[in-house]
């Protein structure tokens, strides 16, 4: 592995990370947005790097666990403004969100269906397409003074990012509703809502996302990704589909190697070892 802060060459010679920084630590990997001087401005090609990152990590098997996360003061300010004027001036803007969006939809898909758990990690806060991307991994912790803004209003644009998806399934319609159009929360009401999973004192984030990526790195890969895939369901699906899901589901990972290992690891009181088949 490289050094922080040099490019990391990944499938060959299919692209070079000048813009964000993948790491990997055993069966943890971390994802660092890596533009601070703009704040993690969104762009395409900060995206196709983060979209690469994650394919990367999810066609390696010894990585069980991904952070999503952004150096410096914030995770990311959303898209980049100044680009946006250019476009503006430009005459292009159309084309310019159709290219963002042509990738920040992808990564947003992603991270919703990849087979691994993806824990979000933000400093100082995030606004617009920065935080609805975020929002997407499975569990989410935060600084306690973080701030979060939809901030699609203050421009005059609409949402993207998956935001109009996710965010009214975690917090209710009537809220987001008031998030979208009103604007800025603190952590402390994100959590009171359920954006977050906790918003913790500074000098612990570190500690408390790290600890739960090594718990979740002991959870079996089929629960991962067969969890995920039913949680994802749950909003689309009747109850009955729903049960029919879980059932069939089951019954394939019954024939598992992991379930075997699992039984017998508890029957010998000793610690299974899961290999996700």
């Amino acid at each position: 592995m490289k050094k922080k802060n040099q490019s990391i060459l990944v499938f060959g010679d299919r692209m070079t990370y000048n813009h964000i920084i993948l790491e990997k630590n055993g069966a943890i990997a971390t994802i660092w947005l890596n533009t601070p001087t703009n704040f993690n401005a969104l762009n395409v090609a900060n995206l196709e790097e983060v979209y690469s990152a994650l394919e990367d990590c999810e066609k390696d098997n010894s990585v069980r666990v991904i952070i999503l996360t952004g150096k410096g003061k914030l995770f990311s300010s959303g898209g980049n403004v100044k680009e946006f004027f250019s476009s503006i001036k430009e005459g292009t803007a159309p084309k310019k969100i159709a290219d963002i969006t042509g990738i920040l939809h992808p990564c947003a898909m992603k991270i919703l269906t990849i087979g691994k758990p993806v824990i979000g990690k933000i400093r100082g806060g995030t606004y617009g397409a920065g935080l609805n991307l975020i929002l997407c991994c499975d569990l989410l912790y935060t600084e306690e003074n973080a701030v979060f803004d939809e901030a699609f209003a203050n421009v005059g644009l609409s949402i993207d990012g998956s935001g109009s998806y996710t965010i009214p399934r975690m917090i209710g319609m009537k809220r987001a509703k008031e998030f979208f159009w009103l604007g800025k929360i603190n952590a402390k009401q994100a959590a009171e809502w359920g954006l977050i999973n906790a918003a913790v004192p500074k000098n612990e984030l570190d500690q408390i996302v790290d600890r739960v990526a090594a718990k979740l790195a002991t959870v079996p890969p089929l629960n991962v990704i067969n969890t995920k895939k039913l949680v994802n369901m749950t909003f689309v699906n009747s109850i009955k589909s729903q049960l029919d899901a879980e059932s069939e589901i089951q019954i394939k990972v019954a024939g598992s190697e992991d379930f075997a290992e699992g039984v017998t690891a508890f029957f010998e009181k000793r610690k299974p070892n899961f290999k996700g088949r």
